[in-house]
């Protein structure tokens, strides 16, 4: 977990609420990748940057479930600098406390966790309770009014960093953005800025993670214009900030008639979808996941889904090929090839 700027902290505080939700290690953006196979989840709680590293650091996890053989070590940094890496202890269902005793220098202190498949609902770090990205309530970015209208359908959303009006244009420029939730099939952005002739250079796509993403542009010696632009108006943001300042996501007003936070626009279906997937559709329950509606099945007699050279077998649930098909003598429901074959093969015998 990488500290956050202050002002995009506050705002993340602002998005926060309790983890009623159920999170894995291995799935929740607070957990970074480990160095190596045996321990491949990280909970950082201090670095040497942070003022009160020194201090003791705890750290409560409540597991619902895990593998067999889940275990957590600490990780941290002693007077010298080097690493000090702790024995391997079992986590147990329920609410685990770990602590880690003060000391007199600036450390680094972090929890590795041996499995990506420990379920908790409850995770603080000092006393502070944490959420999961994906636990946040974000604004989908088509209805924010930070984000501008982008230059093209495949990168419709855009927010400017600087201009060459701006005194600081040509410095480091930096973004932070905490996505909460991504379309099904994922969400990019790109860097687009001006060069020192004034022409435009389009980065290339970058895919969005869930969780914070964080994006800086070097520095260059003349002033420009820097740009981030998005794919979709369905990435949920639950915070950003530009150069550090935290920029408020006030939602544009926009028709949404089925109240479910997206604008018609761009909502793929204004309303509901019923137990077949169908917008706005009637069924109320598919419980066999069949394609076809409970009603349907009960009151519709099914031999009517049944095509031609075909009837309905109540025995095998299915259609078979009729009887009454002279020719079909495979019984598939249609006269063919391997009808013919069938007939030549027995061609010219003798019936006993």
């Amino acid at each position: 977990m990488k500290p956050l700027p202050y002002l995009l902290a506050a705002c993340f505080a602002c998005f926060s609420f309790a983890l009623a939700a159920q999170n894995l290690t291995g799935t929740c953006d607070l957990f970074e990748e480990g160095t190596n196979a045996s321990w491949p989840y990280v909970l950082t709680a201090t670095s040497p940057a942070d003022p009160g590293s020194s201090a003791e650091q705890t750290m409560e996890i409540n597991v619902l479930s895990m593998p067999v053989g889940a275990s957590y070590r600490v990780a941290k940094t002693v007077a010298n600098g080097n690493w000090f890496f702790g024995n391997a202890t079992a986590l147990s269902l329920g609410l685990n406390t770990v602590s880690v005793a003060a000391v007199s220098f600036d450390r680094s202190v972090k929890f590795q966790f041996s499995s990506g498949d420990v379920e908790f609902d409850l995770l603080t770090v000092n006393a502070e309770e944490l959420s999961c990205a994906s636990d946040l309530e974000g604004v989908p970015m088509a209805n924010c009014a930070a984000f501008d209208v982008g230059p093209n359908a495949t990168w419709p959303h855009v927010i400017t960093a600087t201009t060459p009006d701006d005194p600081g244009s040509s410095s480091a420029q930096t973004m932070n953005i905490l996505v909460s939730a991504l379309p099904a099939d994922g969400a990019n952005y790109r860097v687009v800025k001006t060069v020192a002739n004034g022409n435009w250079n389009n980065g290339n796509a970058v895919a969005l993670n869930i969780g914070m993403n964080e994006v800086t542009v070097s520095e260059v010696s003349f002033a420009r214009s820097v740009k981030f632009q998005f794919s979709s108006g369905a990435i949920e943001v639950a915070g950003i900030s530009i150069n550090g300042a935290s920029i408020a996501c006030e939602v544009e007003p926009c028709d949404d008639l089925d109240a479910d936070g997206i604008c018609d626009d761009v909502d793929d279906c204004v309303g509901a979808l019923d137990a077949l997937g169908i917008c706005n559709g009637t069924c109320l329950e598919d419980s066999n996941a069949n394609g076809i509606c409970d009603a349907d099945e009960d009151f519709v007699d099914p031999s009517s889904y049944c095509g031609p050279g075909t009837t309905w077998d109540a025995a095998s649930g299915q259609c078979v090929g009729a009887d009454t098909c002279m020719g079909d003598f495979d019984g598939d429901g249609t006269i063919a090839t391997s009808d013919l074959l069938g007939f030549l093969a027995i061609f010219g015998t003798t019936c006993i």
